[in-house]
């Protein structure tokens, strides 16, 4: 033991900067090798892989749009795709209540094929013009569910 603290004692200068110098290129491998590849990437990773076997083309989209303002009582239907949900905007006149709300926005899922309602989650917003009983509300379908799961009726915040 007091040989090793004498030759310590003899070489600090050395010890330091081999020590220094070891830390410096394992920092500089981490960074290498576990920071900089995960710049290259998506915010999705891996999960949008398959996305082309599961396209939905405009025509579709514009083909639910079109058959939901035919309803009674809808204004407005906008559309967005983020990832692997799909988002509907579904906007009404106060003429119409919460349940007929509800059932319009099943023509979503009933235009969209099987195939791509089991790789895609499908969300519909339901807002009206004015302030209502009911609205804003949010329904949620997984890719693994079978039909909407309904928010709790929430508040207009503006």
């Amino acid at each position: 033991m007091k040989t090793l603290m004498k030759f310590v004692g003899r070489h600090k200068k050395p010890i330091v900067i081999g020590s220094s110098a070891v830390l410096v290129i394992l920092v500089i491998f981490f960074a290498i090798f576990f920071v900089v590849p995960s710049f290259g990437t998506n915010k999705y990773g891996s999960r949008l892989d398959d996305k082309k076997e599961h396209s939905i083309s405009n025509d579709s989209i514009s083909s639910i749009k079109n058959k939901l303002q035919e309803k009674e009582g809808v204004t407005k239907v906008t559309y967005n795709k983020e990832g692997r949900i799909l988002n509907f905007i579904i906007t009404f006149d106060d003429s119409v209540n919460l349940d007929t709300a509800k059932e319009h926005s099943k023509i979503v899922i009933d235009n969209i094929s099987e195939k791509n309602l089991k790789y895609y989650d499908v969300q519909v917003f339901l807002y009206t013009e004015e302030q209502k009983q009911g609205f804003p509300n949010i329904g949620y379908k997984h890719k693994s569910a079978s039909d909407f799961s309904w928010g709790n009726v929430g508040e207009r915040s503006e």
